[in-house]
């Protein structure tokens, strides 16, 4: 019988998912894939061809978009309870995802991590700009140019205000699975409490949570601004080049690489001015996305209620 995932980490993008995804990986009866984001089920069908900064050597390369591709990232033989994956595209594109999705395994649990709008764009643009992707040294002037962007084919996490809508992306997954197949986490509630976080994303997934799960992990991929930008554009070098990536992670652990990444950047937070022109644009969506939330929520949903 051919393996299928039996659940996605979905989105939103810069909202804590490659830190629940790590510490799911980190229970023996969990399986997630390597790559982390294989993007199948946004760009199934593709090939993926974005054509902004850096596209080419990130999502271009790792996407998976064949479908026999895509099942054989998961083990033909194995005694796992849950397997998945983490590509927060899913999310985004949930109009083009769900058939798929239905097709796979029409039992999927999707898990979505979501954050407050205007933080999520701002950590957007500057994981880019650590990152050496991002051209303009100010998020206004980034902004400003997120449509001509969207029309060049620059890929999903350059767009930096269409990324935090999520009602109607949130809606699709809902509708087409069921709520209660689909559940929402708050990045709020990674920061203050991450080991409960995934003892309760487990438990979803269908998976007994272990005593100590996840101890280490804790908040991962984080942006900010480099404390050292010629040490970071070095840095920007080296992960440019495929050989030099695979022995890096050859020699150290995913927790050692983060916690050196973490200690060169300065965490920045969102402008004012930002706050100011963005929050506006949100009011309508999350007052939808409050409709469709149960239980706790974080106070920038709550004031939308």
């Amino acid at each position: 019988m051919t393996t299928v995932p039996t659940f996605l980490v979905a989105g939103a993008a810069r909202s804590g998912t490659t830190g629940l995804v790590e510490g799911l990986r980190t229970h023996p009866r969990v399986f997630v894939t390597q790559p982390k984001e294989p993007h199948y089920f946004a760009l199934h069908g593709g090939p993926a061809d974005f054509r902004g900064p850096g596209d080419a050597a990130t999502i271009n390369r790792v996407a998976v978009t064949e479908r026999v591709r895509y099942i054989n990232l998961f083990p033909a033989q194995h005694d796992y309870l849950a397997l998945g994956e983490g590509s927060v595209s899913t999310l985004y594109y949930a109009e083009r995802a769900v058939q798929e999705i239905t097709t796979i395994n029409p039992r999927m649990r999707v898990v979505v991590i979501l954050r407050d709008p205007v933080e999520r764009a701002y950590s957007s643009y500057s994981y880019m700009r650590a990152r050496g992707f991002e051209p303009h040294e100010d998020f206004y002037t980034a902004l400003a140019d997120e449509q001509r962007r969207r029309s060049e084919s620059w890929h999903h996490l350059w767009h930096y205000t269409g990324m935090s809508y999520y009602a109607s992306c949130l809606r699709t997954l809902k509708d087409a699975l069921g709520p209660d197949q689909v559940r929402v986490w708050f990045y709020d509630d990674m920061v203050n409490d991450y080991e409960a976080v995934v003892s309760s994303v487990l438990r979803f997934i269908e998976v007994s949570p272990h005593p100590d799960e996840a101890k280490g992990v804790g908040r991962v991929n984080v942006s900010g601004t480099p404390r050292h930008p010629s040490l970071q554009r070095a840095i920007w070098w080296a992960t440019r080049h495929e050989s030099l990536r695979r022995t890096a992670k050859q020699l150290s652990s995913y927790t050692f690489r983060e916690r050196i990444r973490r200690n060169l950047l300065r965490p920045t937070g969102v402008p004012r001015y930002a706050r100011d022109l963005l929050n506006p644009l949100f009011r309508d969506d999350l007052r939808e996305v409050a409709g469709m939330v149960e239980g706790n929520r974080p106070i920038w949903l709550t004031r939308h209620v």
